[in-house]
């Protein structure tokens, strides 16, 4: 009866164990939205596209709201109100990749999340064209 009892309470550890080390995760793609055209700043300004651009990022979450890790870097797409931390890192990343770029264009996200019971973390790279402003053309 002892021995029952005590394989019950393997198993039941065993399972506690897996359900507390186990996670899911998930991956996609999407493409930033809500860019500034460059119709809308009224400028005579215009750009050279200087090459590819691709930056990562990677940063995570402690209780979903504790960041841990990641960098404090931020790269501007416009309207980034809608970005995570680690996805402007990205951008900023993909920025200083090409170094006379003054920014992004049109870029592409693909991100990774990771998921567990207490801990996320969140991989993140970004693709686009770098382009240098060339505010002297008329």
């Amino acid at each position: 009866m002892k021995s029952l009892e005590t394989g019950r309470v393997v198993k039941i550890a065993w399972l506690c164990g897996v359900a507390l080390l186990g996670g899911c995760s998930s991956f996609s793609n999407h493409i930033a939205q809500r860019d500034i055209p460059l119709a809308t700043l009224k400028t005579t300004a215009t750009y050279d596209i200087i090459g590819d651009a691709t930056g990562t990022a990677t940063g995570g979450k402690l209780f979903g709201f504790i960041s841990i890790g990641g960098e404090e870097k931020y790269g501007q797409l416009g309207n980034m109100i809608l970005v995570s931390p680690v996805e402007k890192a990205a951008v900023y990343n993909a920025i200083e990749s090409v170094p006379t770029a003054d920014a992004l264009m049109a870029p592409r996200f693909s991100s990774k999340r990771s998921n567990y019971i207490i801990y996320s973390e969140e991989s993140v790279t970004v693709k686009g064209k770098a382009i240098r402003y060339n505010v002297s053309a008329k």
